[in-house]
Formats: C-alpha cells, sequence, structure tokens
C-alpha cells in the first residue's frame, strides 16, 4: 500500500503513465480491433498526448518550482478541453437517430481544404461519425475518455493547490 501512494504522489509519473497508456490503447483497439477513430477521437489522443508532455517535462531534474506548477496548470488544462471534446462526444452519441448530423468529410480532405481553425471548429461540431460507437465495456470509449479526463483535472488541480 505504501509504494501505491507514493506512486500516486508522483504527477509527473501519472500524467506521462495514463497519457501514453490511453494513447497506446486507443492505437491498439484501432490496429487490432479494426475500430476507425472519429475526429472527436483523434482530438481526444491529441489531449492525452499533450498531458503526456506535460508529465514528461515535470519529470526533468532540477526544474524550478514555479515551471513544475505552470507544468501542472497546462496539464489541467489539457484535461479541462479533453473532458469538453469526450463530452461533446457523448452528446452526440445520446441524441436521437433523426437528430444526428450528417458525416463529414475525411479528416485528410479538411485539413488538406480548409484553415486550421475552420478544421478545429469542423471537428467539434461533430458529424454522424462521432454518434457511433461500436464497443463496449460497461462504457464506450468516450465515456471511459471523459472519467480519464476528471481523474485528471482533479488530480492535477490538487498538486497545483498543494504546498510544496
Amino acid at each position: 500500500m505504501n509504494v501505491v501512494k507514493k506512486i500516486l504522489y508522483l504527477p509527473p509519473l501519472i500524467n506521462f503513465g495514463l497519457g501514453v497508456g490511453l494513447i497506446v490503447g486507443a492505437y491498439i483497439f484501432e490496429i487490432f480491433g479494426y475500430y476507425d477513430p472519429c475526429p472527436l477521437c483523434i482530438l481526444q489522443r491529441w489531449s492525452f498526448a499533450l498531458i503526456a508532455a506535460c508529465g514528461a517535462m515535470m519529470a526533468i531534474p532540477g526544474l524550478q518550482i514555479f515551471l513544475k506548477k505552470g507544468l501542472l496548470v497546462f496539464a489541467s488544462l489539457f484535461a479541462c478541453c479533453g473532458s469538453i471534446i469526450s463530452g461533446r462526444q457523448i452528446y452526440l452519441q445520446n441524441l436521437p437517430s433523426d437528430q444526428i448530423p450528417t458525416c463529414a468529410p475525411p479528416m485528410d480532405f479538411l485539413m488538406d481544404t480548409l484553415p486550421f481553425f475552420e478544421v478545429i471548429q469542423t471537428i467539434l461540431l461533430g458529424d454522424g461519425n462521432c454518434a457511433e460507437y461500436e464497443w463496449r465495456f460497461i462504457l464506450n470509449f468516450a465515456e471511459w475518455a471523459l472519467l480519464f479526463f476528471i481523474f485528471l483535472l482533479i488530480y492535477n488541480i490538487f498538486f497545483l493547490l498543494k504546498k510544496s
């Protein structure tokens, strides 16, 4: 039990480990389970990647305390953005079938034809692909992602407010 407590008091390890672990898990489902990610799923992966990057930078030895606190702020911000994205996907998944938006063009096409911020706006509006879910273990992918984002948000805010 003491080892678990020590691990939980290491924000760099938790942020990096959960971020990388969830991305690897998503790629395993994509490659071996043949589940194609929707654009909102890809944005959630980017949020987890940015949280993992904050965790990796927090692990730099000799880093000033205010830089570690700044990285905790950024990790909290990315967790908040990720929870908004996964919340949007859960909302789309729970819409009645007659209110689901039509499918958008593929992400590659959007990136080639639209400016970056319009691509983000189009993705956040969602499409019919984001309203589908094929896999479920108690919760679906977006609901699990939301739980992890909320955990990381609360976890990082706890260490941000904790006296060093």
